[in-house]
């Protein structure tokens, strides 16, 4: 059986596997997670490029790419991440992000299942997700852009995504060359630090990378009450908690198996195992035709309360 490895600078606590016979197709999906060491980040991807059996690799924990409106900026330290893989498509769900992303929330307001219209959300990080940033805010979306509080510590909100397009084209070149990544993203061995609460209650939705997303989440019981959380890479226990908290609805961007939601560069590259593609060459219509074969071609619903 062909497989698909998703190696994680994350914490190695959140592993999974998933077979995907059960839905027609021979191929397994894995995450292995390296806590945060790097060399064996480096050293696991080696084994993957190596490996016969392995059809596609994702990068996770780690974007290769921050992006401001149609510019990529590179981070020099996942480029060296990424030299290691040769063999066979890297992925690390840029493609995801760019296309099928932006389609969930078209589907979503489309549907009904969300009004975005003037509502107010809260978008924790729009360079890590352009795509979906701009389809909220062509949904009408009321957005709050928290790039320099989520990412930056900087307890400053960015009220327009073209002002912001405009700040990050100046930011990044900066932060993707001379910042550790570390620095910028939680991992799974960042401990929770409860902030910008205020932000947290003024949003009716929360949308955008989970880790942001649960890194600064308010304590206390109904402090998310009936709020719409539109994320991605949730586990049996990232859902108890939103439930806890009050959440109404969980919507993720990838599908489901056993309560857990993939993260986007593992079922980037499974779609590009499937279709026999590489990333750059993955589409909207080439994401759509593969996820149909699986039952994946509408986005995640859950009712929490």
């Amino acid at each position: 059986m062909r497989s698909v490895v998703s190696i994680s600078l994350g914490s190695p606590e959140r592993d999974w596997s998933a077979d995907l016979s059960s839905l027609g197709v021979p191929l397994r999906i894995e995450r292995r997670g390296v806590g945060l060491d790097y060399g064996a980040y480096l050293q696991a991807l080696r084994r993957a490029n190596d490996d016969p059996d392995v059809a596609a690799v994702g990068l996770g924990g780690i974007n290769r790419y921050l992006f401001s409106g149609r510019r990529a900026y590179p981070l020099a330290r996942a480029e060296q991440m990424a030299a290691q893989v040769t063999r066979k498509p890297l992925c690390d769900g840029a493609a995801m992000k760019r296309h099928w992303e932006p389609h969930v929330v078209r589907t979503l307001a489309a549907e009904g299942t969300v009004d975005f219209r003037d509502t107010p959300t809260l978008m924790v990080c729009a360079v890590d997700r352009w795509g979906m940033a701009a389809a909220l805010e062509a949904a009408g979306a009321r957005l709050i852009l928290g790039d320099l509080m989520f990412a930056l510590g900087v307890p400053c909100p960015l009220r327009s995504l073209a002002w912001t397009e405009r700040l990050t084209r100046v930011v990044l070149p900066v932060v993707t060359r001379w910042v550790p990544f570390e620095w910028l993203y939680p991992t799974g061995e960042t401990p929770p630090r409860p902030r910008y609460g205020n932000w947290y209650a003024w949003a009716r939705i929360l949308a955008g990378d989970f880790k942001f997303i649960a890194r600064h989440l308010p304590e206390g019981e109904e402090s998310l009450a009936g709020k719409v959380i539109l994320t991605n890479t949730t586990t049996p226990r990232d859902v108890e908690r939103l439930r806890k908290l009050g959440a109404s609805l969980l919507v993720t961007t990838t599908a489901s198996l056993g309560g857990r939601s993939f993260g986007t560069n593992a079922v980037e590259a499974a779609a590009c195992a499937l279709a026999g593609r590489h990333p750059d060459e993955m589409d909207l219509p080439a994401f759509h035709e593969v996820f149909a074969q699986l039952g994946w071609d509408q986005p995640r619903v859950e009712r929490l309360a």
